[in-house]
């Protein structure tokens, strides 16, 4: 399994590699997918920014979500002792 891992960063490492290096190498020879390609990197750089803002989000999210049935489950667990005290106080 662990062989697995080493050889899947491997290979994301080379292909990150040989994709940057490409790309370099296209945006400094001029060709004419110049300005296709500037405006793929712009959106690329977008679409990741705005992937780290969405999780940001979505755990602020979660976290608000949590809050609320910890505090939902605490208030029907202090009404259910409630209950039962009143219960117990009117128990022969």
């Amino acid at each position: 399994m662990l062989n697995t891992l080493r050889k899947l960063i491997k290979l994301s490492l080379i292909f990150s590699a040989v994709i940057t290096g490409w790309t370099t190498i296209i945006l400094l020879s001029d060709t004419s997918f110049n300005s296709e390609i500037e405006e793929l990197i712009s959106k690329m750089y977008l679409n990741q920014k705005d992937f780290i803002f969405n999780i940001k989000d979505l755990s602020l999210l979660l976290v608000k979500d949590a809050n609320q049935r910890f505090s939902e489950n605490n208030q029907s667990i202090n009404e259910a002792n409630y209950a039962t005290i009143e219960i117990d106080k009117f128990d022969p």
